[in-house]
């Protein structure tokens, strides 16, 4: 329906004239180079994930402090572990559908306040039952901003070079991972556990800066016919380019092609368009949490109780791992363009899945021979889990690519809450091999789903692929 706000007329820009339309925007957003303002939306945003990741293995890097601290039970260990899942798996819901509703870059503030907050009031818990509830509430804004931030930056970028742009700013996660166990490693022993939340606390300053510096995804407001907001938000991206911008193109066509099908709501990612691409998403979220947060949450715990090795040197094996994770994920965000996001995701979690079983074949070996296995597995997951980063966006249509996001992202807090269970219960009873093997299950049972029911997204226009 064209109202008086979508029928302005900008003239700003090189090439551009006639009215704003959704199709004007897409192809104004399409002939983009990179430029500024998406350099400092990928730092700022990035700075979220990075602390997203960072709190991963915050938890690990302490668990073992903490253990000794409370006294804690292996039930209640498991429990520490899966609840910060608890609150994710409620936030994977909760900001997606502020940011269908209000607006991606509010809702990505928004959790980054509540990680920061809570991440500063953990480091003061005086007690087990605090720290806890504390994990929870941290969750939901943990759960939010992946899906969400995954979801903006998909849309502010053009689809050449799409995939190298998403996972350029993705990889800020393992990033963080690393950053996390390198720093866990150094300064847990010297400052204490404390003092890993404390710093966790920094995306607190995300809440009142990011809505200022960043604009909001001109794909979302067009798609909620708000024109002129749209017009402005792709001025924003525009004014950061050097040089002169191309002509606008085929903005005719994106017209024609975002008219074609029918605005899609929540109850669709379910429906028979979309449900083999939300069953493959699901598939794709739920090896990412339960590896991730299955392995390596336990993996200083592992080292330290079941191999005897020190403590130093538990965490800096931890870390041989995150830095596989960041060479995998820089490895493929710089072939996701040219292979495609399938054979990507297929083959590392297959070689995932060889990992992990080789780790249960060789688990009465030494730690150093069980721990280069566990690096390998989480080098190659990190190839699959960043890819998942801009492939499940493509999957679904701006109307709802965040509360898709955000489904998915569910499904890795699912796994996320009961893959610690599983690992401590199988380690505890001294089936360690059992654990492995379980672990492997679970990457190669993906790569069939997404090869089966996934679609190849490389190099197309987001509203092109829609169902």
């Amino acid at each position: 329906m064209r109202t008086i706000d979508n029928t302005i007329e900008y003239r700003g820009g090189a090439g551009v004239s006639g009215p704003v339309t959704r199709g004007s925007i897409i192809a104004r957003l399409e002939r983009l180079p990179g430029n500024a303002m998406q350099v400092r939306a990928r730092i700022l945003i990035g700075l979220a994930t990075f602390f997203d990741g960072f709190d991963v293995i915050a938890i690990a890097a302490t668990l073992p402090i903490l253990i000794q601290k409370w006294h804690l039970t292996p039930w209640e260990i498991g429990f520490l572990i899966a609840s910060g899942s608890v609150g994710q798996l409620f936030g994977a819901f909760l900001f997606p559908w502020l940011a269908e509703r209000n607006g991606r870059v509010r809702a990505i503030a928004w959790s980054s306040g509540i990680i920061g907050v809570t991440s500063i009031a953990c480091g003061f818990a005086p007690t087990f039952a605090v720290f806890v509830a504390l994990r929870v509430i941290q969750g939901f804004g943990l759960g939010g901003e992946l899906p969400v931030a995954a979801t903006y930056i998909n849309e502010i970028s053009r689809a050449h070079g799409r995939g190298r742009f998403v996972l350029l700013y993705e990889i800020v996660f393992p990033i963080g991972l690393l950053a996390s166990n390198a720093l866990g490693a150094w300064i847990v022993p010297r400052f204490g556990w404390e003092a890993m939340y404390f710093i966790g606390g920094m995306p607190l300053i995300l809440f009142f800066v990011l809505r200022r510096l960043v604009p909001e995804s001109p794909r979302w407001l067009a798609e909620r016919e708000r024109m002129t907001e749209a017009d402005t938000a792709v001025r924003a991206f525009e004014r950061a380019t050097k040089g002169p911008l191309a002509p606008v193109a085929h903005a005719a066509e994106f017209d024609a092609l975002a008219s074609r099908h029918p605005k899609r709501r929540m109850k669709d990612l379910f429906g028979p368009a979309y449900l083999k691409r939300t069953m493959a998403v699901a598939m794709l979220w739920i090896t990412c949490g339960f590896i991730q947060y299955g392995l390596s949450t336990w993996l200083p715990t592992i080292y330290r109780n079941v191999y005897h090795a020190p403590l130093q040197l538990a965490l800096n094996l931890a870390v041989a791992a995150s830095v596989l994770g960041v060479l995998g994920s820089l490895t493929c965000a710089l072939l996701v363009d040219k292979v495609g996001r399938k054979p990507i995701i297929n083959v590392s979690f297959l070689l995932c899945a060889l990992s992990l079983a080789l780790a249960g074949v060789f688990h009465a070996s030494s730690v150093y021979v069980v721990a280069t296995f566990c690096a390998l597995a989480l080098g190659f997951l990190a190839c699959g889990f960043i890819t998942a980063y801009v492939y499940t966006p493509e999957l679904y249509p701006t109307s709802i690519r965040a509360f898709g996001c955000g489904v998915g992202g569910a499904w890795l807090k699912i796994a996320a809450i009961f893959a610690p269970a599983i690992v401590s219960k199988t380690m505890i009873g001294g089936n360690l091999d059992v654990a492995f093997y379980i672990l492997a299950a679970v990457p190669f049972l993906a790569a069939i789903a997404v090869h089966f029911l996934g679609i190849e997204t490389k190099g197309k226009v987001l509203e092109q692929l829609e169902a």
